[in-house]
């Protein structure tokens, strides 16, 4: 019998699949409904490991599935060519970026090619590519147009290792996300995508997208939709004394500081103000604060802490009184000071808070540094209120008002709108609602990036409001800022030999000045590029639409061919991108919407997060753990077919999880493939069965059923579990029906595709790759089985095993089993009191 052999069977398909173009998607196919599948594209890191294996080719199965289904498939690839894990690691080795990332693409084609992944190489993108980022400059422009992209003063995440700015979604629990470095807050000038303008339709998007409820859970916190007030604390005039001035004079201009709160129905209890270190409000009256020495060292210490230490639970509280400043509660009249503490955030919010007695944080606060406290919301618990009414204990729940005026006897949620529309009448709170998502910075000082396509004119900043140019909505945009032209597009990344990022807040590309120097679109005088490059998932943000007309020279995409594709009907990705990349490309293709550029409004129809492979120790894989496995050595030894298995039963693949590599599991993966081998080569070198199994027939369509259902859920594991179940029962017919090894090698093509190509060429179909032929179909006739085994029990003890008609009756059944034999020498004269029958199973005779 002959053996296997993985590594010809491999090769000789992956060429002839390439040769005969056989994944190479047209736009229509007649009779055929399109289906869209999407894998995230992977950045050139120069090695594939066995996550982008679980990444490509386990979406695989389904997809090849969906061919053989009748569906015209478009299955692209490509590659997120820029960014900062590009830069950083070709620095690390003293590489030039541009040549270590298009050097490690070339090397990972092939290793991707090595999976037998069904990708449509003929649409590969690159974002690095200039015919690419043309268009990333183009889509970029039509936002900044629309009064999308604004620069301004920002606070915002420094990495001083990457040295460049990183968006809020970058950072993870106040480290960088990519190199783990401790982020510090800086203030700086930057481009700005108001991703905030759309926060609600991202959110209602989610009502209408096939979602797992934990994707959309994830995006929901993430934007953070808070309803209630803000709310005006007016600054006492008396109080803002200008140290220049007479001590009788006073500041006459009003000064109010805006607080937003989804607790006004416990206003009545605020005794004072606390504001974050960045709050504007603090630059403002620096120079009337008594104590305004050791206010401004204290904000510079709280600068130099991350958020996460800024805010830790447990951590000890402190802060400021700002001397010589004091604000009016609006609702008591009472003054009221004001505190400067570091848990506070300037972008959460307004970057104030008003605190009282019902907030852990604030009470814990007022404690250590004796400020007043009242007490505004009682519990309904008598027990509960003796602590809270003392002061002892901190009450953070809803309740019922007391010493709160005309709203006294009311509960929490009751009294907000009224307290809201009282004040409201006053002029001091208007109802609103605010979000935690924060605008999306998008400048990098890095080099390896996509350029900024825009340009900066001193002459043009100066000219007068009226003669601005204005957005598309009519917005002034701002002062000097032009767009590139669409004919000077792409404005390329120059080839440079200084692209060491500078860490002063400015790209390498601000020391060429071959680029930097242009001419105004606007006057035509002298003017700058900026310099500043793209955040890479900018480029990512599209990158799927680019995928269905990647040669267009005239167009990002034609809308036909748009038409034909989007929206995509499944997009598999990692968990990890939920409140990244996931989030920015639906804001994109919203904005792009409104553009008019794209169809619709939600990109993906169908999204499902995969898990994680961990190690053969239950770690995460790491090189300095030691405990990385290398598909290329698994390829080589066992078949890229034993890993696709592998993978696909390791756990079920459309739930997130994390699963332990087993090298025991894999080897089992390869004996069962062996197996398949065996029982085709016995189909074809023996004398085949003519006549029918009536059982194996039974099993074959309960596996076809089984199959064609778990692969649609994603549930690849449970479907090699039937598979191995038909493989088991055909192997122990000796001259199994050519029928059955036929539908059963098409049934597991999808999952071992080298293998299963080189049998249906083997048992006689030279001329047609199996991946053209038709998914087989099931009898519902036969999947129920004529008869059944039914054991039969008296007093839960097994007495006999009868067969009967699979939909034999109770009273059927009964008297049947009442009839053995054996049954009735342990009944004999005692009385049947109870039958219990379980269809198709058992039948138990209660004595």
């Amino acid at each position: 019998m002959e053996r296997y052999n993985h590594k010809k069977v491999e090769k000789k398909w992956q060429e002839r699949w390439a040769k005969d173009g056989l994944y190479t998607a047209s736009d229509r196919k007649e009779g055929a409904e399109n289906f869209y599948a999407l894998v995230e594209f992977p950045y050139p890191s120069g090695n594939l490991h066995v996550g982008h294996w679980y990444a490509f080719a386990v979406p695989d199965i389904l997809v090849r599935a969906k061919r053989m289904q009748g569906y015209n498939v478009l299955f692209p690839i490509g590659f997120d060519a820029f960014g900062l894990p590009a830069e950083n690691a070709a620095i690390k080795r003293g590489y030039d970026p541009r040549k270590w990332t298009y050097d490690n693409m070339d090397y990972m084609r092939a290793q991707i090619r090595s999976m037998g992944a069904s990708f449509d190489w003929s649409r590969e993108v690159m974002t690095c590519d200039p015919a690419y980022y043309k268009w990333t400059q183009w889509l970029f422009l039509q936002l900044f147009k629309k009064g999308l992209v604004t620069q301004r003063e920002t606070h915002v995440n420094w990495c001083p290792s990457c040295k460049t700015v990183l968006a809020n979604e970058q950072v993870t629990g106040g480290a960088c996300e990519r190199c783990g470095s401790e982020v510090e807050k800086k203030t700086m000038k930057q481009w700005n995508v108001a991703i905030t303008r759309y926060a609600q339709r991202l959110l209602d998007g989610l009502d209408v997208v096939d979602w797992p409820e934990e994707i959309k859970q994830a995006q929901r916190n993430w934007i953070g939709r808070s309803e209630g007030a803000v709310v005006k604390f007016k600054v006492q005039k008396s109080k803002i004394k200008n140290a220049n001035q007479n001590s009788n004079a006073v500041n006459s201009e009003e000064e109010s500081i805006e607080v937003f709160t989804t607790r006004i129905d416990t206003i009545f209890s605020g005794t004072f103000l606390i504001l974050a270190p960045e709050h504007e409000f603090i630059e403002k009256i620096k120079n009337k604060i008594s104590n305004g020495d050791a206010v401004e060292e204290y904000i510079k210490q709280a600068k130099k802490k991350t958020e996460t230490e800024r805010t830790a639970e447990g951590k000890d509280k402190a802060g400021v009184d700002l001397k010589g400043i004091t604000a009016v509660n609006p609702a008591t009249g009472e003054e009221m000071p004001v505190w400067v503490a570091d848990f506070v955030l300037a972008h959460y919010g307004t970057g104030a808070v008003f605190a009282d007695a019902h907030d852990k944080r604030d009470f814990a606060f007022a404690k250590k540094y004796d400020i007043p406290l009242k007490v505004s919301v009682r519990p309904q618990d008598d027990a509960a209120w003796e602590n809270v009414r003392n002061l002892k204990e901190c009450y953070a729940e809803e309740g019922i008002l007391i010493h709160s005026g005309q709203f006294d006897g009311l509960a929490s949620a009751h009294a907000r709108p009224k307290i809201t529309a009282w004040l409201a009448e006053k002029g001091r709170a208007q109802q609103t609602v605010q979000y935690k998502l924060r605008d999306w910075t998008v400048s990098r000082q890095r080099y390896w990036g996509v350029p900024v396509p825009l340009i900066f004119c001193k002459n043009c900043a100066a000219l007068p409001s009226d003669q601005r140019p204005t957005t598309n909505d009519g917005e002034k945009m701002n002062p000097g800022w032009f767009a590139v032209s669409d004919t000077a597009l792409p404005v390329e990344l120059p080839d440079i030999k200084d692209y060491f990022p500078t860490g002063m807040g400015k790209s390498p590309l601000a020391k060429v000045k071959s680029f930097v120097e242009t001419s105004c679109p606007q006057c035509g005088g002298v003017a700058e590029r900026e310099t500043d490059t793209l955040d890479t998932f900018v480029d990512s943000s599209w990158y799927f639409l680019r995928y269905t007309d990647p040669r267009n020279d005239m167009v990002f995409a034609d809308k036909k061919k748009l038409a034909a594709w989007m929206p995509v009907d499944l997009y598999s990705g990692g968990a990890e991108h939920t409140t990244m990349h996931l989030l920015y490309s639906r804001f994109f293709h919203k904005a792009l919407f409104d553009c008019g550029l794209v169809n619709e409004e939600e990109p993906y129809i169908r999204r499902m997060n995969r898990g994680i492979i961990l190690g053969p120790d239950g770690n995460k894989m790491s090189k300095s753990k030691g405990n990385v496995i290398d598909p290329d050595d698994i390829v080589a030894h066992l078949g890229a077919d034993t890993l696709r298995l592998y993978l696909a039963f390791i756990g079920p693949y459309n739930e997130v999880g994390a699963y332990p590599w087993s090298t025991e599991g894999i080897i089992g993966m390869r004996r069962f493939l062996e197996k398949v081998w065996r029982i085709f080569q016995k189909a074809t070198n023996e004398e085949r069965q003519t006549t029918g199994d009536a059982d194996l027939e039974r099993l074959l369509h309960q596996t076809i059923k089984k199959v064609t259902e778990d692969i649609g859920n994603m549930k690849f594991n449970t479907a090699i579990a039937q598979l191995m179940i038909f493989v088991n029962a055909l192997e122990k017919k000796k001259n199994p029906l050519p029928t059955h090894c036929q539908v059963l090698v098409i049934l597991l093509s999808p999952f071992m595709p080298h293998l299963c190509e080189e049998i249906w060429e083997k048992i006689g179909h030279v001329t047609a790759s199996i991946f053209t032929q038709q998914w087989p179909s099931y009898d519902e006739n036969l999947l129920q089985q004529d008869t059944v085994e039914i054991v039969v029990q008296v007093n839960g003890k097994v007495r006999d095993r009868i067969t009967m008609s699979a939909t034999v009756t109770e009273e059927e059944a009964s008297a049947e089993a009442l009839a053995s034999e054996k049954v009735r020498q342990h009944i004999a004269d005692k009385d049947v009191r109870k039958t219990i029958f379980v269809q198709g199973r058992l039948i138990n005779f209660v004595i």
